[in-house]
Formats: structure tokens, C-alpha cells, sequence
């Protein structure tokens, strides 16, 4: 382009641009008034100044451990594929250490077996198997078995088999959750009478942000659930048993069903406790409602158990249970 087209070009851009500019100015005067112009209060749009609009949750507190006992030993499993990892479970590994006890993790060299996990919890206290993947297999239910009757403290906790949600608090469902479940603890469960269901529970009507983040409130009294007015789960299973400590609404729903009444998401038979939802150990969640508080319970339950020496395992060695349902 020769120089004098492109000065003449830039120069009509400059004018249209200067015609325009002045044809708002004037419209806005106008509009505005003398002098004036849009003012900040004439752009603002009521609707949309609602505070309710993706109010988090509260999540500030700390958790309490009104346990006095110290130098407990608690095992944390490791070796079932479970879908969690130290950082996740930081909450609750923290409040066991800075209380003066020992957390060791659960990792077979050559695989799982009743044999290697009852020599484990014989120098145990209480066990913790949060998401496992690989099924328990009958040798290991009965090493659980001994270890209760002897008076050590066991908790399970899970999340739905299939699951597809993820995210934090306020994340967005998405696609690429894995198989994890407590329903893999079921042969240690089913002789206490609590069961895993199958599907994540879920509430179009009342939830957190999210409708599979649902309140949870006490269906009883324990000491699980002292101080407890609601606990925010997310994507919990159903659980169940004749001492059921934590319920939704009535209006939550199953994916699997779509049935709607009161879970259960917290069980406890004895000493082998289930909750159906492994979250509200992991950081994102732990300071969300009276999660905080619920968390406490549990370490106290973990650490005041009165274990006595358990029988050698008997039987041959099962090897690891069966692989990962897909």
C-alpha cells in the first residue's frame, strides 16, 4: 500500500472513531441527565446481588480428641487398592500423632493375606481400611474377626462402587471416579449385621452446592455423634445395621434406585464401625459443618478400645483377595 492511501485510510478510521465516541457520550448525557452519565446503582441488577448465590459451608474449627489415653497403635490399610493416600487422610493421621499415638500403614510386601494382617493387628489397637478396591478374602475377614474379639477398634469407611462425582466441596461432577467401595470390607462386616449399599446418595432439593453434597444429622445417641448437629458428606453409600448413628433426609435419593427416604451413613455394631463416606477424612472436608466434630469422635473411638493378646492365625495362607470388581 502506497504511504499516502494508508494516511488517508488511518485518518478516516480516526474520524468515524471520534463520530462514534461522541454519538455515546451524548446518548449517555441523555439518559443520565444534565451533566451526568450511568451511575453505578442504575447498572446494578437486584437479582443477582442475592448472598445465597454459592454460599460455602462454614469450614474453620479444629479437631478435639477428649480421649486421655496415649501410645495407641493404629493401622491404616494399604494393601486392598485402597483410593486414597497420606495427604488425603491427613486430618485424621494428624489428630492421632499430635495425640500421642502411632499410625503405621499396612503395606504387605508379597500382597495381602489373613496370616500377614493378623500379624500386623497383633500389635495393633485399631484398624482403619478406607476405599479398598481388592475384596477382603475370607483368611483376612477372620484375622478382623480375632482382632475384634479381642477388643481392638475398627472403622470402614468407603465410597460408592462405580463412582463418577469428584471434586472438592465445590468442584463440579465429573466424569473418572474409580471402583472403590466399602462394600469390599462386606465379608468383615456382614457377621455384625451393617451392610454397604451400592450407588452414591444424592438431593436435588437440599444439598451444599452440589446435589451429592448432603447434610447428614444424628439418628441416635453416641458417642460417635456427641456434639454433632450436621455433617456435610459427599457422594456417600448407604449403610445400614441396628445401630444406625447418621441419617439424610428424607428426601435423598439413590443413584441406583431412585428411591428416596433416609440413609444411613454411619453404623456402628461393637467395635467395627462403617461410614459410608470416606471424605470427611480428607482435608477438603474435614472442617466442613461439624465434620471437625464427627472426626474427634472417631479418633476417640479409635484410641480407647481395651485390645487383650490375640490367638495365632490358623489355617493356610489365602494370598490376596480377589482382583479389583470393574
Amino acid at each position: 500500500m502506497r504511504p499516502a492511501d494508508l494516511a488517508s485510510r488511518v485518518g478516516a478510521f480516526v474520524l468515524v472513531a471520534i463520530l462514534v465516541a461522541g454519538a455515546i457520550v451524548g446518548s449517555g448525557m441523555v439518559a443520565g441527565g444534565s451533566g451526568g452519565g450511568y451511575s453505578a446503582d442504575e447498572l446494578t441488577v437486584d437479582a443477582h446481588q442475592s448472598v445465597d448465590i454459592a454460599s460455602p459451608p462454614t469450614e474453620e474449627g479444629t479437631i478435639g480428641v477428649s480421649a486421655s489415653t496415649s501410645g495407641k497403635v493404629v493401622v491404616i490399610d494399604d494393601a486392598h487398592g485402597n483410593d486414597v493416600d497420606e495427604i488425603q487422610l491427613r486430618p485424621l493421621v494428624n489428630a492421632l500423632t499430635e495425640n500421642g499415638h502411632e499410625v503405621r500403614f499396612y503395606r504387605p510386601d508379597r500382597g495381602p493375606s489373613g496370616q500377614t494382617l493378623n500379624e500386623t493387628l497383633r500389635g495393633a489397637d485399631a484398624f482403619v481400611s478406607v476405599a479398598p478396591d481388592n475384596r477382603f478374602s475370607t483368611s483376612e475377614s477372620k484375622s478382623i474377626e480375632a482382632f475384634l474379639d479381642a477388643g481392638g477398634r475398627v472403622l470402614a469407611a468407603g465410597e460408592p462402587e462405580g463412582s463418577s462425582l469428584g471434586g472438592g466441596v465445590f468442584g463440579i461432577a465429573f466424569s473418572g471416579g474409580g471402583g472403590a467401595s466399602s462394600a469390599e470390607f462386606a465379608p468383615a462386616l456382614s457377621p455384625h449385621g451393617l451392610t454397604v449399599g451400592s450407588g452414591y446418595l444424592y438431593d436435588t432439593t437440599d444439598n451444599v452446592n452440589n446435589h451429592a453434597n448432603l447434610r447428614v444429622s444424628p439418628a441416635g445417641e453416641g458417642n460417635l455423634t456427641a456434639g454433632v448437629e450436621e455433617v456435610v458428606v459427599h457422594e456417600a453409600t448407604p449403610v445400614s445395621g441396628e445401630n444406625v448413628l447418621l441419617r439424610t433426609d428424607s428426601s435423598a435419593e439413590l443413584s441406583t434406585t431412585r428411591d428416596a427416604e433416609a440413609y444411613g451413613v454411619l453404623a456402628r455394631s461393637g467395635n467395627l464401625a462403617v461410614l459410608g463416606d470416606s471424605s470427611v477424612l480428607d482435608p477438603d472436608w474435614a472442617y466442613v459443618a461439624d465434620n471437625e466434630v464427627l472426626l474427634g469422635n472417631l479418633v476417640d473411638y479409635l484410641v480407647t478400645g481395651e485390645r487383650t493378646p490375640m490367638p495365632e492365625p490358623s489355617g493356610p495362607n489365602s494370598g490376596p483377595g480377589p482382583a479389583p470388581r470393574r
